[in-house]
């Protein structure tokens, strides 16, 4: 009887643990809120799990406002707790004056030193990294040179003139407009969110790979490609990869696949009116990054021209490890309610390494646009999101935080809501 009895009792708490680990379950709340005049204004999330398991939330903090150039600090909030509560806000870099944009994390878990690579003035390449997952930090480190061709430095600028075009003849003076539209168009990118990865498998295993972009001059028009910069020292060097992988390659997310490939997943640079706006653009390498011989529009993937993220799910011994989700603003046109067209934020999975997509399950259905997803260290996925209100067009006013398991994320329903 009591060997019985013991049994019946493992069997009540195998019953219990398996309900509780099943639930579906869901919550939010706002990490980063709105302040008046939108003075800072927190924008551009990325969300990542740090080698002690602790959640950071690393984000810009846009002092002069919504504008993107201007006094840019890289901010921090974190959490021990997955997601219940949060430390407070703490600036982790303050360059004065100058714009730190683009946070793109990544964590080499060889050595758990965690990396934030950024752009500083929309102009250099650069990163800070954290050796205790975020409680100190380093100073800040230029890679310009090492990830980036020389010729990319004047793209735009007529031949034989490198004069910046930011300054009026006559006066000398910065011309702010003038400025404001050379840093928008002659810019380069880097991610942003957590679209840079680690390599687990194959012969480059432990390689760091960062996606970005340049502009190159085609004819009369400045376009925009996507390539890649990695390390294979962890870190001590770094050097650029493929340069032209992406035509028409914008802000892009890198993951690795459960078949070893990687995948590129780009917003496209098309203008507004292009159809291509509408789908987002992949490109896949087979042997780690070196080449990319596969470059095609998604067409499972709605998407206006907007940030979105992409994660391949790991957790110890899932059965849906190799699950591939991406998040974004499911909204394909624009209307009166919604004329930036950024709303319905909305996560997909594919169980086929990105051939086929869901219809997904909607998380906000009102204004909304940049997004980012991570692992945390119980398995349930956590998510950061700018957000607008209900019946507002601004979707950067706050950031807010989702925390979800794939039982609620696998439930009904899986149709997006009408906004």
């Amino acid at each position: 009887m009591p060997g019985l009895r013991r049994a019946l009792i493992f069997i009540s708490w195998m019953i219990l643990i398996h309900g509780m680990v099943a639930a579906p379950g869901f919550e939010t709340r706002e990490i980063f809120p709105s302040a008046p005049d939108n003075k800072p204004n927190y924008r551009i999330p990325s969300i990542i799990r740090a080698p002690n398991g602790d959640t950071l939330a690393i984000v810009e903090k846009r002092n002069h406002g919504i504008g993107d150039v201007g006094n840019t600090d890289i901010v921090m909030r974190s959490s021990s707790d997955l997601g219940k509560t949060w430390s407070g806000i703490r600036v982790i870099l303050d360059d004065g004056p100058n714009t730190c944009g683009d946070i793109t994390p990544c964590v080499d878990w060889d050595t758990k030193r965690l990396y934030v690579f950024f752009l500083r003035d929309k102009k250099r390449f650069c990163y800070i990294y954290s050796e205790d997952s975020g409680k100190t930090w380093s100073g800040m480190v230029d890679i310009h040179a090492s990830v980036t061709k020389p010729e990319w430095e004047t793209v735009g600028l007529k031949p034989g003139r490198a004069r910046d075009s930011s300054v009026d003849r006559k006066t000398g003076k910065t011309s702010k407009a003038a400025e404001w539209k050379r840093n928008w168009m002659q810019r380069y990118g880097i991610g942003p969110g957590s679209a840079a990865t680690q390599l687990r498998t194959g012969p480059l295993k432990g390689r760091l790979i960062v996606p970005a972009r340049h502009n190159e001059q085609v004819g009369k028009s400045l376009v925009g490609f996507t390539h890649v910069f990695h390390s294979d020292d962890h870190g001590k060097t770094w050097r650029l990869g493929a340069s032209n992988i992406i035509k028409y390659g914008n802000e892009s997310r890198l993951v690795e696949l459960a078949n070893g490939d990687l995948m590129i997943n780009a917003r496209s640079g098309h203008a507004a009116s292009g159809p291509d706006n509408h789908r987002r653009l992949v490109a896949i390498s087979r042997d780690g990054g070196n080449t990319w011989p596969v470059v095609y529009k998604d067409e499972g993937l709605v998407s206006l021209p907007c940030e979105a993220s992409i994660l391949t799910y790991r957790h110890e011994n899932s059965a849906n490890n190799g699950l591939v989700l991406f998040a974004n603003p499911a909204s394909p046109f624009r209307q009166e309610k919604h004329p930036y067209g950024r709303y319905n934020i909305t996560v997909r999975w594919s169980r086929d390494n990105g051939a086929t997509w869901s219809a997904g399950r909607p998380i906000y259905p009102h204004t909304g646009s940049y997004t980012d997803l991570t692992v945390l260290a119980d398995g349930s996925i956590g998510m950061i999101y700018e957000r607008g209100e209900k019946g507002s067009v601004k979707y950067w006013d706050s950031l807010h935080f989702v925390r979800f398991n794939l039982e609620w994320l696998f439930a009904p329903p899986h149709t997006t809501w009408d906004p």
